[in-house]
């Protein structure tokens, strides 16, 4: 009696510390939200007469669609389009006017918010 009175104890301690498969306190990546935040840098350089223009947007694990716009006086002078899961790059080269001021904004979504930033003027 004493021996089956052991090997209940001594099995029911082995099984209170096996962990459990049916826990209720599953963690998965849904409920473990990122802090994000859209981070966006862009330049505009000049030279002579071609304007270069570079930009990334980036949000980690977040799908970003954006659009880098070159204008001057209302008009559009150059655009360029990218999208992508967490970082998105966008550039590329234009001619432009000597004398003119011309401004870079990028704007677009990320994860479906929209956003755009504070336009970069300089004159060529």
């Amino acid at each position: 009696m004493k021996k089956l009175f052991a090997l209940i104890l001594s099995m029911t301690l082995l099984f209170s510390l096996a962990p459990s498969t049916y826990a209720n306190d599953v963690t998965t990546p849904a409920d473990d939200p990122v802090i994000s935040e859209v981070v966006v840098s862009s330049s505009l350089n000049f030279s002579g007469t071609t304007a270069y223009c570079d930009g990334t947007v980036t949000d980690a694990n977040k799908y970003i669609v954006a659009t880098m716009t070159l204008s001057t006086g209302g008009s559009t002078v150059a655009s360029w389009s990218g999208s992508g899961w967490s970082v998105v790059n966008l550039g590329g080269s234009c001619t432009v006017t000597k004398g003119k001021t011309y401004s870079l904004v990028i704007s677009g979504t990320v994860d479906g918010v929209s956003f755009s930033t504070t336009p970069i003027t300089k004159t060529c």
